[in-house]
């Protein structure tokens, strides 16, 4: 035993600076670098029986190290250091700038002395896009400091200077955490075990910032071995507080809980509906955040392990669709948004909720192999955070769950675009609750009739007379949308009619006719007024829109107004027709986005 303590401790101090230095370039976070060069230690002393057989056991050590140091820094955390100097800071500027594959190989050769070859096994990379990076990565590092290439490694060594006050804990102490840790560890795996013979249900883990973070939070398998030391996520492979802070930049952030989502109701935010999005699956973590501040912020991240793929995906899927069809009253659905370059599959939606306090919330989920996170961050009375820091947070969500996922390289640079809402859990192809806007001062909910057959269509005004079956549509549906708390004439509300025809020729015959008919119509009817006509036309996908305001006089003190709109999608046509009180109207604007979300709805027809 003290032969191989001895032998540990003598490779722990002779190995620490260096892989400090390594860790500190990579992140130019040094608090961050100091707690993940220490963890990794840790945590080969706790395997050090496998570790020690390994031909350079700093192989097994830095990977982690790095891992872990990129989870925790902050960007740009050295200009904050009043300390450091300025030739170091231009090195780790020109270093960040670096994309990271290329940042990775560059330290890992030209900092820690490993060949090429075993730097692309280590990067999981071919040979011949290690040497590329390297050679790239260098080259962009000399024309940064403007040095010959050649002094790109001595630059990069001086680094070691702004470390001369870091410490490290002494070897004894390492190792006595270490050993805390495998005792933890055998202790949950103990009580999971007894879990499973009892049925009884998961247990809990309050994160500190101990060797203690790598438990798991567990809900005992029912069928199927797992190995939990390797493939279960655990409390540090959440975000942290600083992590978190992508979701109100301006305010400081806290922890205020961590656990496996067991105890209470399991509900922590307004539309979820069900405690797990899949009650079946290995393991399940949640956290919660609080942000203090001018503007109320809180978070709420969760990370669920399923059995397969297939559940992973299932689940996935229902965790949007808890948001895409949420009925909390009036919450509507803003924009959603498809992420691309994380992990499997990535999805983000901004929902508003109109009641005062103004609530905004911010939903981003992603699937890497068997794993799904969420982040739901909540925003009241002030702007939520850009999409930009949103799906960015997610990306950080999936770089900590990578390596667990059974995925690889699944946490790239994330890219979003605007994509049509997720299916509402209503009828396909028309207008869902949640899509609908606010009106004037009204503070109450829409709630919306049945779809029903739509061959005599109750959108229709005296100006475009639309008649969908005699126009040649094969399939009509119409639904109409009301308030019933707020205190409005009989005539208000908003009723949508679409039309199925036997081919866009036919359909775009059909709005042409609309669109003259509604253009005649001041001639037709002396008492009524056609104003603010607009159309647009899409070419990719295929939208074609018009709408008008319109005013009838019914007497010689009264007028009714009305918003109609058409929209067209191939082979769709639908009608918006919306008839306001005197004190509350959409705007136009409003009223623009709610047709342009019809024909959004319409594409799930295709």
């Amino acid at each position: 035993m003290k032969d191989r303590e001895e032998r540990y401790d003598s490779f722990y101090r002779s190995t620490r600076r260096d892989v400090l230095l390594q860790t500190f370039a990579l992140t130019g976070d040094l608090p961050a670098a100091q707690g993940a060069v220490r963890d990794a230690y840790v945590a080969a002393w706790q395997h050090w029986r496998k570790v020690s057989r390994l031909e350079n056991p700093l192989d097994w050590v830095r990977p982690r190290a790095w891992q872990l140091a990129q989870r925790r820094h902050t960007a740009r955390i050295w200009h904050r250091n009043k300390g450091m100097q300025d030739d170091h800071k231009r090195v780790l500027d020109a270093l960040a700038k670096l994309p990271m594959a290329q940042r990775r190989v560059v330290l890992l050769v030209t900092l820690g002395g490993v060949d090429l070859t075993p730097a692309a096994r280590e990067l999981g990379v071919t040979r011949e896009i290690a040497g590329h990076n390297l050679s790239v990565g260098t080259e962009a590092l000399a024309t940064s400091l403007d040095v010959p290439a050649d002094d790109v490694r001595p630059r990069m060594l001086a680094l070691a200077d702004a470390l001369d006050n870091a410490t490290m804990p002494r070897g004894p102490i390492v190792r006595r955490a270490g050993r805390k840790r495998r005792q933890g560890q055998a202790l949950l795996g103990a009580l999971a075990t007894v879990a499973v013979a009892l049925g009884a249900g998961a247990f809990a883990y309050e994160p500190g910032r101990s060797a203690a973070d790598d438990l798991h939070v567990l809900r005992p398998p029912t069928s199927a071995k797992v190995d939990t030391a390797s493939t279960l996520p655990t409390a540090r492979n959440m975000l942290d507080r600083d992590q978190i802070r992508r979701l109100g930049l301006d305010h400081p952030w806290q922890v205020a809980s961590t656990g496996n989502n067991t105890s209470g109701d399991g509900i922590n935010n307004p539309c979820q509906q069900e405690r797990f999005a899949d009650p079946d699956g290995y393991s399940a973590i949640v956290r919660l955040f609080r942000g203090t501040g001018p503007v109320k912020r809180q978070a709420v991240q969760t990370v669920e392990v399923s059995r397969s793929v297939r559940a992973a995906r299932a689940g996935f899927h229902k965790t949007v669709d808890w948001y895409a069809g949420c009925r909390l009253g009036r919450l509507q659905v803003l924009t959603s948004y498809r992420v691309d370059n994380i992990g499997d599959e990535a999805e983000a939606l901004l929902l508003r909720i109109w009641s005062k306090p103004v609530t905004t919330m911010s939903v981003a989920v992603a699937r890497t192999g068997s794993v799904t996170t969420s982040t739901i961050g909540t925003t009241v009375g002030g702007a939520p955070p850009p999409p930009g820091q949103i799906t960015q947070s997610l990306a950080d969500s999936v770089a900590m769950l990578c390596s667990r996922s059974g995925s690889t390289d699944c946490a790239k640079k994330p890219t979003y675009r605007v994509v049509p809402p997720p299916p509402s859990g209503d009828e396909r192809g028309i207008l869902a609750v949640p899509d609908l806007p606010p009106v004037g001062r009204i503070n109450a909910p829409w709630v919306g009739t049945e779809p029903a057959d739509g061959r005599v269509n109750p959108s229709a005004t005296t100006c475009d007379h639309a008649d969908f079956a005699k126009g040649g549509a094969v399939r009509t549906r119409t639904r109409t949308y009301l308030i019933p708390q707020a205190k409005v004439p009989a005539r208000f509300g908003l009723s949508e009619t679409y039309g199925v025809f036997k081919s866009s020729a036919a359909a775009a015959k059909f709005l042409t006719r609309v669109r003259d008919t509604v253009g005649r119509c001041e001639k037709r009817d002396l008492a009524t007024q056609v104003t603010s006509p607009v159309r647009q036309r899409v070419a990719n996908p295929q939208l074609d829109l018009s709408s008008w305001n319109l005013s009838t006089e019914v007497s010689s003190k009264q007028k009714v107004h009305f918003r109609l709109g058409f929209v067209r999608v191939g082979n769709t046509v639908s009608q918006l027709t919306f008839a306001p009180s005197p004190t509350d109207d959409m705007t136009s604007t409003a009223f623009h986005a709610l047709l342009q979300r019809a024909g959004d709805r319409l594409r799930e027809l295709g």
